[in-house]
């Protein structure tokens, strides 16, 4: 089972008696086994229905005596061994409970790294669930934002999401504390937005071109000053700056076209290499744009090629004017 799919089955209030965790994003695995603290314990039996271990300094015979145990005035116990791959007992100790668990139990092994054989894997699955958490790929990013949203008991509009992985590195921690802050600024407000996002985030990754881009599409002047002191702010090369720009508005000049000729938005984003999760912000930013303008456009990028290129003055201020004039057309 994956970590997301867990999670889907956590809040489905789906629980296994048999839990085994391992991999390297141990603030997921903390996460999930707060979760399911949170879901199985009574806050004020919590003490008597807990037992945690240490692997390095427990045996097999306190763990299993433990996870035989009933609960105290609840419906579940919950036991908790950690650094369950220094476990000095032989693994085979744990094959009868293995096959017949105690269902009032949530017994939860953490560990580096997978220690099971495969023929104890084989017994542990028929009641238990393994899980790996791995760092996240870029394309489980959205969903994880998705999931920490509604962990907080928000929905998050597409382009919220968009821009948000756009902004943050893959570390999750660092994703779930941003919209931590986002969900305590819109309030009882039940969306966020993207300009929710732009309000409160602090980046990881900088003002990516793709604020920078998205801004001067919609004419925020003053939004795309800020990316751009951001992105400079960090080292970006004014010239690569204006590169990506240029692309963009070539992307908007053929995706433009494509729609006026009766394309799909799909189809558009799958021709022009548009991730999924940001097709919706530039489909937006297709509508706005005007080819009827295009020519004045690529007037004003190869006007600012030549003078970063060529010209003594600050590029920073020749930057600035290119954005200033492209967001008044």
């Amino acid at each position: 089972m994956k970590p997301l799919e867990l999670q889907s089955a956590l809040k489905r209030k789906e629980y296994a008696p048999l839990y085994f965790f391992y991999g390297d994003e141990t603030f997921l695995i903390d996460k999930t086994i707060e979760q399911l603290k949170e879901n199985l314990l009574d806050q004020s039996l919590s003490s008597f229905n807990l037992t945690t271990f240490s692997g390095r300094e427990s045996t097999s015979h306190a763990i299993i005596n433990a996870a035989k145990t009933l609960p105290l005035q609840g419906d579940y116990r919950l036991v908790l061994v950690k650094e369950a791959d220094q476990l000095k007992s032989s693994w085979k100790d744990f094959t009868p409970y293995f096959a017949q668990p105690v269902l009032s139990t949530c017994l939860i092994f953490c560990a580096e790294k997978m220690v099971f054989k495969a023929a104890l894997l084989a017994t542990f699955k028929k009641q238990g669930i393994p899980v790996r958490f791995y760092h996240p790929y870029d394309r489980d990013i959205p969903g994880w934002i998705r999931n920490f949203s509604r962990d907080l008991n928000k929905k998050m509009s597409g382009e919220a999401v968009a821009l948000l992985n756009a902004e943050l590195d893959n570390d999750l921690q660092n994703i779930y504390n941003e919209i931590e802050k986002i969900a305590t600024y819109v309030g009882e407000r039940p969306v966020i937005e993207r300009d929710d996002v732009k309000q409160v985030i602090t980046p990881n990754r900088g003002m990516s071109i793709f604020t920078l881009t998205d801004c001067i599409a919609s004419k925020d002047v003053e939004g795309a000053l800020r990316s751009l002191k951001h992105l400079l702010g960090e080292g970006e090369y004014p010239l690569k700056i204006l590169m990506m720009i240029t692309r963009q508005v070539r992307l908007l000049a053929r995706a433009k076209e494509m729609v006026q000729n009766g394309c799909a938005q799909g189809d558009v984003g799958k021709t022009l290499g548009i991730r999924d999760f940001y097709l919706n912000v530039f489909i937006r930013q297709v509508r706005a744009f005007s080819l009827l303008r295009s020519e004045n456009y690529f007037s004003l990028l190869f006007y600012a090629d030549w003078k970063l290129k060529s010209s003594r003055v600050d590029k920073r201020l020749l930057l600035e004017d290119l954005i200033t004039r492209l967001c008044a057309l």
